[in-house]
């Protein structure tokens, strides 16, 4: 191998160049053999066999017998191992499989694709001087959960004219039956136009040398698809001081043994590290049976150094190998800056040979370069993809104007009228008022799911003797389960609030209402939710855990919602926005006509978070039943004094509360809950008291604050807290912590921000009196 000390980069498009054969040449002989196979069909075929193979197999089909007699000749171990290899490389392919997904890209337009399996491809397994048995698994496992029809696998026969053992075995295990003794471009022409025996197929799979890449090439000039340019084998190592010298050398001759015409890289920028791996190499290769061949092999690779790691990825991204080994300290890191590779391995322990055999991902790929532009095989190989739409009077209705438009611009009037005749029959049809239905957008299998149910739940009776949850018989006070429907507590609920105890659901605090909200109308991996920040923390843990991708849309510099940004941002994935107000952790209400305008043009769910309501005015309760797509969450945490017994409210339309009630554990609010909040509702005097006092206070301290020298602005409040910017806000931080007071740390909010809770009268006092004594 060839030692290139700090290339210039107007030098590495000459290092980046692989072994060829005069590509003229190449062609021109290649399209000779697929015309001679196109026009004499299987007798061409025999006679490129006998040329190139030695052999004139008798059948070139390979018959049962010999399937049979294949399995009898391997040993127990090796067949182990390959079904091992074929359950990594089920189990890593059945993961890509796409479940249909209907998208309403404008109310009333749904689109979808749906993936359908190629009927009919061609399978080629390179045999020569060593039959590839590990890329049938490649390929067939694929081709089979994908569902194609008919596999055809050609492959060349060996000087007996049989062909090996265990590609036969690993074709019975994988449920093949049609293998054909044809290897070389021969067998790609014989897929490509079909002959007497060898049938025609749809796309062309498989490695092979560059006489088989080029005849995969021109195939694709009579319409047959091929899953890439699949050449010789290739392999990028770069490599620092942490590598293991042995282990390099190992992985660069795993693929130098494949051929002659294959090319191994290795790049450092450790000098002594290069010369290391060299010394290795010397050492390995005189101990391979392929020794010949990995020597060839070698005298067309290079070893180069490079100035640093960030030179030798670049480098590499240019090369673009088919298998790259990051054999560093930090490979996750380098591996970020890979644009261009078939496959990458990370890590002292990441070998190549895993990747070829078990460890599940394919090893079909894109090779001399082009990897660029192409990627491995997988599943989405075996398939296409079809789309389908469908659009209702709304749709046609939504788009049609836009689509008059654009096929007119086009000078298309054919295009237009289509549309137009459609538009002008709508225009006949009687008015049906469309109302909006959250029920359409729960998620199917919620809204089929059967809730838990109880035996107590059919009980109607005064007497009562409850043998049927296995509780404890003697009363304790608290021996039975709760109302698991929080009857009495509901009924409370809706008088205070003026509203049906149909319309509330209590959670266990309100975050489970948050978790089950998003449950509801969320499908993990594919819908999202909007939040506002700054705002509660909840709803993106909430909806990480659910697997839902969240998207900010921050307020505005004076923490107001603003609508153009929230109703671009709301795609039809997004099913939810949520909104806090008054806002945690800045304490201002939102406009109501600036959320009552998101509620009208949005179509999901807006959950609005009123947990510090009862200090402001600005509750949009009282508007819940102008908004079906509104829900309106409240706490007995904050103005009632009943944080430790955590109970949240939530409020919505009936459908939404009987789905979330459907799915919640089935008796999430504990009998001591229920009894704490029923006896504090009934004293909601001092519940108003406490509410009053502390409004005082806030007055109390903003006054203070705003005077003070220390402070730079004090935010407007409509909550129980105060969100204060310091001059200096870690010394503030710091002495009223030493000093016994904790307040909360909100700069990733404002910078130099503070957020006090209002306490009793006279905590707020000792905090006044503590920092009026600081100097």
């Amino acid at each position: 191998m060839k030692l290139y000390k700090y290339p210039k980069p107007e030098t590495w498009k000459s290092l980046c160049q692989r072994p060829a054969l005069n590509a003229t040449n190449l062609e021109d002989a290649v399209r000779s053999m697929l015309n001679a196979v196109r026009e004499n069909g299987d007798k061409a075929v025999s006679e490129f066999t006998s040329k190139f193979d030695g052999v004139t197999p008798k059948s070139i089909l390979v018959s049962m017998a010999e399937f049979n007699a294949a399995e009898k000749k391997l040993n127990k171990p090796l067949k182990a191992a390959i079904q091992l290899a074929k359950a990594n490389i089920e189990r890593f392919h059945s993961a890509q499989q796409e479940k249909e997904k209907r998208i309403e890209t404008t109310p009333g337009v749904v689109c979808w694709r749906k993936s359908v399996p190629i009927e009919k491809v061609g399978l080629y397994i390179p045999g020569g001087t060593a039959p590839l048995f590990s890329t049938l698994l490649m390929l067939g496992v694929p081709a089979k959960i994908a569902g194609c029809k008919e596999i055809i696998v050609c492959t060349p026969p060996g000087k007996k004219g049989t062909i090996a053992p265990e590609i036969l075995y690993t074709a019975k295990l994988i449920g093949i039956d049609k293998i054909y003794k044809v290897g070389g471009a021969q067998a790609i022409a014989a897929l490509c136009f079909g002959t007497k025996t060898i049938p025609i197929v749809d796309k062309i799979f498989g490695p092979g040398n560059q006489y088989v890449t080029m005849a995969k090439m021109l195939a694709q000039q009579h319409g047959i698809a091929i899953d890439m340019p699949a050449g010789p084998s290739e392999v990028l190592v770069i490599a620092d001081a942490s590598c293991n010298p042995e282990f390099v050398a190992a992985d660069l001759l795993s693929q130098a043994e494949h051929g002659v015409d294959s090319q191994v890289i290795l790049v450092s920028e450790n000098e002594r590290v290069l010369n290391s791996v060299m010394k290795e190499v010397e050492r390995q290769l005189k101990k391979l049976p392929r020794k010949k061949i990995a020597k060839r092999a070698l005298q067309n690779s290079k070893t180069i150094l490079f100035k640093n790691l960030e030179q030798a990825i670049t480098f590499s991204n240019s090369y673009a190998p088919e298998h790259l080994i990051l054999a560093t300290t930090n490979p996750e890191t380098l591996a970020a800056s890979v644009s261009n590779a078939g496959s990458v391995f990370l890590g002292n322990y990441s070998c190549e040979s895993a990747g070829d055999y078990a460890s599940g991902t394919n090893h079909t790929l894109p090779t001399n370069g082009f990897a660029k532009n192409y990627s491995g095989v997988s599943l989405d190989s075996f398939v296409k993809k079809i789309t389908f739409q469908e659009l209702t009077v709304e749709g046609i209705q939504n788009i049609g104007s836009a689509i008059e438009q654009m096929a007119e611009a086009e000078q298309l009037h054919a295009h237009k009228n289509a549309v137009t005749v459609r538009l002008n029959a709508v225009k006949k049809l009687p008015k049906i008022e469309s109302k909006f239905n959250p029920e359409k957008l729960f998620r199917t299998n919620v809204k089929n799911a059967k809730p838990y149910s109880s035996a107590r739940d059919e009980f109607s009776g005064k007497d009562k003797i409850f043998l049927d949850a296995n509780e404890n018989p003697f009363d304790t006070g608290y021996n039975r389960y709760p109302d698991p429907h929080q009857h009495l507590l509901k009924e409370k609920i809706g008088k205070l609030k003026k509203i049906s105890a149909q319309h509330i659901f209590l959670g266990n605090g309100s975050d489970e209402a948050i978790d089950l909200v998003i449950r509801a109308f969320c499908t993990p991996g594919e819908d999202k939710i909007i939040i506002c920040p700054p705002t509660y923390g909840m709803y993106e843990v909430a909806a990480q855990i659910n697997d839902i991708e969240v998207k900010c849309v921050p307020l505005d510099k004076n923490f107001q919602l603003d609508v153009d940004p929230v109703l671009n941002a709301a795609t039809p994935d997004v099913k939810l926005i949520f909104l806090c107000s008054p806002n945690n952790p800045t304490g201002n209400l939102l406009k109501k006509e600036t959320v009552k305008t998101v509620l009208n043009k949005f179509k999901g769910i807006i959950v609005l978070d009123e947990a510090y309501t009862d200090f402001s005015n600005g509750s949009l309760l009282p508007d819940l039943s102008n908004y079906p797509n509104l829900i309106v969450l409240q706490t007995f945490s904050k103005a009632w004094g009943l944080a430790g017994i955590r109970l949240g409210m939530a409020f919505a339309s009936e459908a939404i509360i009987s789905v979330l009630d459907k799915i919640k554990p089935p008796y999430n609010i504990s009998e001591l809950t229920q009894q704490l909040a029923l006896k504090q509702i009934d004293d909601e005097e001092k519940k108003n008291e406490a509410v009053k006092t502390l409004v005082a206070e806030r007055k109390l301290l903003t006054d203070y604050f705003s005077k003070s020298k220390r402070t730079l602005k004090v935010y407007p409040s409509d909550s129980n807290f105060l969100l204060v910017k310091f001059k200096e806000p870690k010394k503030i931080y710091n002495y009223l912590l030493g000093n016994g007071i904790v307040v909360r740390d909100r700069s990733s909010v404002a910078e130099g921000c503070l957020r006090i809770t209002i306490g009793t009268p006279e905590e707020n006092q000792k905090m006044i009196d503590l920092l009026n004594r600081k100097s």
